[in-house]
């Protein structure tokens, strides 16, 4: 198994459930703020995607011929800011697609794949908004831990 096999069964999870957004299934971000808007702007005209790339490898050994890796993976979502009211805002939208990204993944537990044992839960370590110059963007960054088998 590949890290870019479990990046795609992550984008196939998360695109499930928002069938509208763009999902990136490596880091397709540069430095420039600006861009990032553009990278996530939907057929309809919103900006709604995710980005899905590898930020780390942890290791340990079972015993003392086998060992254990777990891939850790930085899942970021990005969302069109839109402030009209306390009843018709973007943050309401947001956390309805981040709980749906969260329990489309809880429900994928080995995201499908053989080779994974299962993952962890999908962690929103931080959840804000980001100024792009352009616009501004809600911002998710999320990790998920997946434990590989054998």
């Amino acid at each position: 198994m590949t890290d870019q096999e479990v990046r795609q069964a992550i984008k196939e999870t998360i695109a499930e459930t928002q069938v509208t957004a763009v999902v990136w299934p490596y880091n397709a971000l540069s430095h420039e703020l600006s861009e990032w808007p553009g990278k996530f702007r939907c057929e309809d005209g919103k900006t709604h995607g995710w980005i899905i790339k590898r930020a780390s490898i942890e290791s340990s050994w079972k015993n003392a011929s086998r060992d254990r890796q777990t891939w850790v993976y930085d899942i970021w979502g990005f969302y069109g800011f839109r402030d009209e009211s306390e009843d018709d805002n973007s943050d309401n939208e947001w956390a309805v697609i981040i709980d749906a990204v969260t329990a489309s993944l809880k429900n994928k537990p080995t995201l499908e794949l053989e080779e994974v044992e299962k993952h962890q839960l999908l962690q929103v370590e931080a959840n804000t908004t980001i100024d792009t110059g352009e616009g501004t963007l809600h911002f998710a960054r999320c990790r998920l831990r997946v434990m590989l088998c054998c």
